[in-house]
């Protein structure tokens, strides 16, 4: 019997659009609990939130916390985990390379001068985030041209599709949003990754917003 599934996060992408993501492309059910900035803090201090943050994964009443985590619970449920040992290695192998190119960011995030903030991203773009594109390009090349370890998404492919998304959303200054266009093959596994059925039908209704961006890009 399958669990009962809620998850606990604020009503944006952040750090459970992955989880998202990969749910819904396992069509594994799940509640998505949603609630603002404004809410938070009465949630907070009602609910029994394991280290006092979200996201949490409420599994049959039991709270599971920390985004990586969850993430790896619901790529499991959703049959994304390789059960031979060496190749669900190797999928956190590329599942951590990639998260460190979603971290070259984070230092930013703390800038509170808005013009040294772009300089700063900016900075990120033409060399950290180069390099790591660089490599993210040869490891979709080498699996066949399709997703990150060969020719079905697996988790990482959800989280290169949430971070590519973020980046040229709009809504990180200092990044621009045709960012993608000079990485041709991160580009289309971007789009081949919203053309999935599920994937596509999250964001059909989508028209503005944050999430413009998980839809193809022109």
């Amino acid at each position: 019997m399958s669990p009962k599934l809620k998850l606990w996060y604020f009503n944006l992408p952040g750090r459970a659009e992955v989880t998202r993501l990969i749910l819904n492309y396992g069509s594994v059910p799940f509640e998505d609990y949603t609630f603002t900035f404004e809410e938070w803090n009465d949630i907070k201090a009602k609910a029994n939130l394991p280290f006092g943050q979200v996201p949490v994964m409420e599994v049959d009443g039991k709270m599971l916390a920390q985004s990586s985590a969850i993430e790896r619970y619901a790529a499991k449920l959703a049959g994304l985990a390789p059960s031979d040992p060496w190749e669900a290695a190797k999928v956190d192998e590329v599942l951590g390379f990639v998260a460190e190119a979603n971290d070259l960011f984070a230092a930013t995030y703390g800038i509170k001068d808005a013009d040294a903030k772009i300089k700063a991203r900016q900075e990120v773009c033409a060399g950290p985030l180069k390099d790591k594109f660089a490599k993210v390009t040869q490891m979709i090349e080498a699996a066949g041209g399709e997703f990150l370890t060969g020719s079905k998404p697996t988790h990482p492919d959800f989280v290169l599709f949430k971070l590519t998304s973020g980046l040229v959303g709009g809504t990180m200054d200092g990044v621009p949003t045709d960012l993608l266009d000079a990485y041709p093959v991160i580009k289309a596994h971007h789009n081949r990754v919203a053309a999935l059925p599920t994937v596509a039908k999250m964001y059909e209704k989508v028209t503005e917003g944050p999430y413009l961006a998980y839809k193809a890009l022109p």
